[in-house]
């Protein structure tokens, strides 16, 4: 595969996970790559890397909220199992 084909997938692997909702389609691996990005890619690249760090960005809020949920939960008391789980009004 020629050096300019393997930078077209590595982009389009990259937009394909910026799309995606899910985890990346498969595991990342570095590529070797012996030439440098083509200047006509440079653009392309430069707008996947801005929406990288906006996904970033999102999930680090995400994170933050989850965090706060989890802290939370972490305060609700345990249910006590040393007394009646109901209470009977009508008896």
């Amino acid at each position: 595969m020629s050096d300019l084909a393997t930078w077209l997938d590595l982009l389009e692997r990259f937009e394909r996970d910026l799309e995606s909702t899910s985890e990346a389609s498969e595991p990342w691996e570095p590529v070797i790559i012996d030439t440098p990005l083509p200047e006509h890619l440079v653009d392309r690249a430069r707008l996947i890397v801005a929406r990288q760090q906006q996904r970033m960005a999102r999930l680090q809020v995400e994170l933050i909220a989850t965090r706060a949920h989890l802290d939370a939960v972490g305060l609700v008391p345990a249910r006590r199992t040393d007394t009646a789980a109901y209470l009977d009004l009508d008896g």
